[in-house]
């Protein structure tokens, strides 16, 4: 059940973009006419598979493609508040692919108040209904930048929850971080890798005490290093631990 803050936020969505419709034009090798036809009428339910289908559609299946992620939009975001989304980790989105930062105020406050309280609230959960880096990844790819969901972790107070999502992410991924495996990011927004690396080493390793990899905290202060150097100071640094 959503919180009372993302019902609120849900309920604004709703309040924005409820109504709204799109051509009911599209692909029809992909959707029946039937399915398209259900754009174009305000409200009616899409179902959690297809309003899926639609927000992750790439544009060129729509005549108006941002008029789809609008109509979608309350549905599709219903189903991620309520846990129910099974695509969890399939990127790019809709709103990552449509500037929404530049549409009216009022739409892009909805989305990103929805955005904002959803991203606090799987942070400050012990067990969220999705795992950390798949919400990550998709709030990442939703606002088309790092700030606002880094920006987050950064103020979130220490030893809490969020320290620990942080230290189980890194664990997790610190392989591929020390590889600048670019599939970390969202697919357009592989040239943002560094970026995340030099927040990674400004922010995390404070927030890493008491982790059982008592070398994490170091593992990410490589980051800072080229691949050059980093991969030498990688090998002493695990050589010198046994």
């Amino acid at each position: 059940m959503a919180s009372p803050a993302l019902t609120a936020a849900l309920r604004r969505v709703d309040a924005v973009f409820g109504g709204m419709t799109a051509p009911a034009d599209g692909c029809l090798h992909c959707y029946g006419a039937e399915e398209l036809a259900l754009l174009a009428m305000p409200r009616a339910p899409l179902g959690d598979d297809l309003a899926r289908q639609f927000f992750h559609k790439e544009p060129g299946h729509f005549d108006d493609h941002p008029a789809v992620v609008r109509r979608v939009l309350p549905e599709f975001l219903r189903c991620l508040a309520d846990g129910r989304f099974s695509g969890m980790g399939y990127a790019p989105t809709g709103l990552g692919r449509v500037r929404w930062q530049e549409w009216p105020p009022e739409q892009a406050g909805a989305i990103a108040e929805f955005l904002d309280v959803w991203w606090r609230e799987t942070l400050a959960d012990p067990e969220p209904p999705y795992g950390v880096g798949a919400v990550w990844e998709l709030c990442v790819d939703m606002h088309g930048s790092l700030a606002p969901v880094q920006d987050v972790w950064a103020a979130a107070p220490r030893g809490g929850t969020e320290d620990r999502h942080l230290a189980a992410w890194l664990a997790d991924r610190i392989y591929d971080l020390l590889n600048d495996d670019l599939w970390i990011m969202p697919w357009a927004m592989t040239d943002d890798l560094p970026e995340l690396q030099a927040w990674l080493v400004e922010h995390a390793p404070a927030r890493l005490a008491g982790h059982p990899d008592p070398l994490l905290a170091r593992k990410v202060a490589l980051l800072a290093l080229g691949e050059e150097e980093r991969w030498p100071a990688y090998s002493e640094l695990v050589a010198g631990a046994d």
